[in-house]
């Protein structure tokens, strides 16, 4: 191993020490926050009473409910009882904004149904708690002698599995003569459409065997979408749309030669037909082939009027296929609201521009080329001006100021970081911003860029609809570890701030639904990976929540897509996001424009994420004092041999 290499293994080795050793530390009044460690985990035992040295040295702490609210769900949870319930509904009153409050009361729900505590199950019951809740709302309501007959065949009337709270309510239907066999069937039709094939057969079992035949045949389409070309005219036609959309993922051109015989033969309505043409004129423009300008012109445009997603995609295969005049047309006839949207503003005079209307472009570009985004700095560079930044922090109103940080959730919200309970504290969070005017949201957004809390920061300041404070909205925390690893992988910082607010907004400890960690969002298989080609030890789940271990690794990840795509950052930037494999399936055909290419993503999130990381970069440069690279230089043209070299290495 060479010094290098074995420097970035000692860095690794060092700072997985410090994240074993985090937490350990303590701020000015971390005695405090000792003891209340200390007393929460009494309270979470129920033996917080044998300890009241503690209690009393947290009668004025902000987190002091927490104590009571962990008491009583451990009494909840260990001796439920009528007493008990009252103090818990107490409890629930008077803090009505306190997130713990709110989590025991769900708790609290199931066991009042299991001991039949109906009315007050109601009555603590709300709108929001999802469908279990519902269920048991509406059989205690049955319980105390309703009859919420409609309620109840709501639960029933979908196409899914229900929770088992359901099943007391669908008891009651069946006890009541509301489940006849039409009901069942109408479910058993639903459950196709949402694909869930095994609750058709299990609500098959409970039909009359005549009436079994209509599920095997929906069964039939539905599993095996290619038996369409038998369907017999008898079909459902929600369900041959269905499995029609279904056979049109796996065989896209069989799919365009059924659609006329299928239709006719089912004698489909229109909304029915114009269904299965949006599905074939959406595929084809997003496997970027010429088709999709036929489907899209077979289609009825009146019922078009309101689907954005079909819209959009209409002109993106208009611009792949640069049918300028097509792309004309089609953004001249959006409704007045999308049209507006910046991405078709610029397409729009791009399009007149390629037809030798430069005069109606450029009026078109000279507004859009004003504006701090993607689509504003290509307007720019078709203009050859310099980007507007357009920066404006946001002034400090200290009476607003006051008036937020009056608020006790704000105090329990800082209190919840320092002790590194990040979700509680998000929680908290929650209860400072809800129901703020923009002023006062504006300046708990700067609160919390002064506490270096970036994602709540930047989320707020969105909320209160303010853009231009740069400063919040495009901080660059970790600078020493991003210069360095940026550095070290020949990436400019800029880039790596870019990736890092897109991916993360600056949350070192964020998990994906995807498995993914930490500032850069690295999956734990992908950071070993980088780690072994470094020749440094492979991080741990938990080691890439330190920022200077992610950086590092997704860094060289980063400079890996750099290579894969030699040099190209808009695909390395794709690839990042949805994986090089993808990307290689998107190559075109020949060299092509990369904003056409960017344009046409087939992914919406891997599409807005190039946009916006690209944007992002401009503004980081201009932090990092850069010379600011304009796009249409930054971004290469899109080749169809790229990475074939690199591809397998």
């Amino acid at each position: 191993m060479n010094s290098s290499n074995a420097s970035i293994t000692m860095r690794l080795c060092f700072l997985a020490v410090l994240l074993l050793c985090a937490g350990t530390s303590v701020a000015a009044d971390g005695s405090q926050r000792a003891v209340f460690r200390d007393a929460l985990a009494a309270a979470q035992q129920g033996s917080l009473d044998a300890r009241p040295d503690l209690r009393s040295q947290l009668q004025t702490y902000p987190l002091y409910n927490y104590l009571s609210a962990a008491e009583l769900r451990y009494r909840l949870d260990t001796n439920a009882n009528t007493a008990l319930d009252s103090q818990i509904q107490s409890f629930i009153s008077a803090n009505p904004d306190l997130p713990p409050a709110e989590s025991l009361r769900r708790n609290w729900l199931p066991s009042l149904a299991r001991r039949g505590r109906w009315s007050m199950l109601l009555a603590n019951t709300r709108d929001s708690d999802g469908t279990t809740a519902t269920c048991r709302a509406v059989n205690a309501r049955i319980q105390m002698g309703e009859n919420p007959r409609d309620d109840a065949l709501a639960l029933w009337r979908v196409g899914r599995s229900q929770p088992d709270a359901c099943d007391p309510v669908f008891g009651w239907l069946e006890r009541q003569g509301l489940l006849g066999a039409d009901e069942i069937l109408e479910r058993a039709r639903l459950a196709v459409l949402a694909g869930q094939y095994g609750l058709t057969r299990y609500l098959a079992r409970q039909l009359p065997a005549d009436w079994r035949t209509q599920t095997e045949q929906w069964l039939n389409v539905a599993e095996t979408p290619a038996n369409l070309n038998h369907a017999s005219a008898g079909l459902d036609g929600d369900i041959a749309v269905y499995a029609f959309k279904r056979y049109a993922l796996r065989n896209l051109d069989g799919a365009a030669d059924l659609f006329t015989p299928l239709a006719d033969r089912l004698q489909l309505d229109e909304a029915q037909r114009h269904d299965m043409k949006r599905q074939l004129a959406l595929l084809y423009a997003q496997g970027q082939k010429s088709q999709a300008l036929v489907w899209f012109a077979r289609m009825d445009h009146n019922r078009m009027r309101d689907d954005e997603h079909a819209l959009g995609w209409e002109i993106r295969a208009a611009i792949y296929n640069q049918r300028w005049p097509l792309v004309v047309d089609a953004i001249n006839d959006l409704p007045p609201a999308i049209a507006d949207d910046e991405e078709w503003r610029y397409w729009h005079a791009r399009a007149l521009e390629a037809m030798g209307r430069s005069e109606q472009a450029r009026a078109l570009y000279a507004p859009l080329a004003k504006e701090r985004s993607y689509h504003g700095y290509l307007a720019a560079d078709a203009l050859d001006q310099d980007y507007s930044l357009n920066e404006r922090p946001l002034a400090v109103d200290r009476a607003v100021r006051a008036r937020v940080e009056a608020k006790p959730a704000l105090a329990r919200a800082n209190e919840l970081r320092a002790l590194g309970m990040d979700h509680a504290a998000g929680q908290e969070w929650n209860v400072v911003i809800d129901g703020l005017d923009p002023a006062a949201l504006g300046q708990a957004a700067r609160i919390a860029h002064e506490w270096g809390w970036h994602s709540r920061a930047i989320i707020t300041l969105a909320r209160a609809d303010y853009w231009d404070d740069l400063d919040i909205r495009y901080p660059t925390p970790y600078s020493d570890a991003v210069r360095q690893f940026a550095d070290d992988n020949d990436l400019d910082p800029a880039y790596v701030f870019a990736i890092m607010r897109t991916e993360s907004l600056f949350q070192p400890a964020i998990r994906s639904s995807a498995g993914a960690v930490g500032l850069m969002q690295l999956l734990p298989g992908t950071a070993r990976l980088v780690a072994r080609r470094m020749d440094a030890a492979a991080p741990s789940s938990s080691a890439l929540t330190v920022p200077e271990i992610n950086i590092q690794l997704g860094t060289g990840y980063l400079a890996q897509m750099l290579e894969r795509w030699d040099g190209n950052i808009a695909m390395a930037t794709a690839s990042y996001n949805a994986g090089p494999q993808r990307i290689a399936r998107w190559l075109p055909d020949d060299d092509m424009d990369p904003t056409i290419w960017i344009a046409n993503i087939p992914y919406t999130e891997t599409r807005n994420y190039v946009q916006r990381a690209m944007s992002h970069m401009t503004v980081f440069q201009s932090r990092l004092h850069e010379n600011i690279v304009p796009l249409d230089e930054r971004i290469d043209d899109i080749k169809p041999g790229y990475g074939e070299q690199t591809a397998s290495r």
